[in-house]
């Protein structure tokens, strides 16, 4: 059984699993009611599946980047909830979770807006069916992120980032630049699971402790 959310955008993305089945799953916009409403969405979301959290083997979480104050929502909740009972859990970057909505041979390429003129994003490559990324986690402005494409490579984009940065993207790639569907901007919550299984296929788990945010501000931000 697993249970994985994430907060890092202005969705909430909930879901719970037992196997290859999706028992429940979550997609909403909470934004400013995230903080009244994660927990109770949880709880009735458990008692949607008919379990309990005891029940729960696997705890998922996106850790960002994003939302500042809704990670720490979103991550602090997790924490409290895994504590008890020891169970270990899996950080996502949100990048990632964002990236697994693409399914198409090239470049896949998250953007998240970061504010001041500044994107979070990575580059992945998906080929024969597995999903790769192909750089750090970055947070740079635009002109910076398509420096580091290939003009002649078709790059996928998605993410929140797509409508302000749009015209720059096809100025500078042209007929090679593709965009995802708006429903894939947001941190899907079968994208979510599937990170999660693929790091508990890793052993890449880790306890409630260890647990953070990503965060790609300087500290002092």
């Amino acid at each position: 059984n697993i249970l994985a959310i994430d907060t890092s955008s202005k969705y909430f993305s909930l879901v719970i699993a037992r196997d290859e089945k999706i028992l429940v799953r979550f997609f909403e916009p909470l934004a400013r009611e995230l903080s009244a409403k994660l927990v109770p969405v949880i709880d009735g979301s458990l008692k949607k599946a008919r379990l309990a959290l005891e029940d729960i083997d696997y705890f998922g979480a996106g850790l960002g980047p994003g939302s500042f104050t809704a990670l720490r929502i979103g991550l602090a909740a997790m924490k409290g909830l895994v504590f008890p009972f020891n169970k270990p859990i899996a950080g996502i970057s949100s990048l990632d979770i964002l990236a697994g909505s693409v399914k198409e041979e090239g470049i896949v390429c998250p953007v998240v807006d970061a504010r001041r003129g500044l994107l979070y994003c990575a580059v992945y490559r998906f080929k024969k069916g597995r999903l790769s990324r192909k750089s750090r986690y970055l947070l740079i402005p635009i002109k910076d992120l398509l420096a580091r494409l290939d003009s002649g490579t078709k790059t996928v984009f998605l993410g929140d980032g797509v409508p302000l940065y749009r015209k720059d993207i096809e100025k500078s790639l042209g007929e090679k630049a593709e965009f995802a569907k708006e429903e894939a901007w947001y941190p899907l919550p079968e994208n979510l699971l599937a990170c999660v299984r693929e790091k508990i296929r890793q052993g890449k788990l880790t306890d409630s402790y260890k647990l953070v945010p990503l965060y790609l501000y300087p500290k002092e931000c």
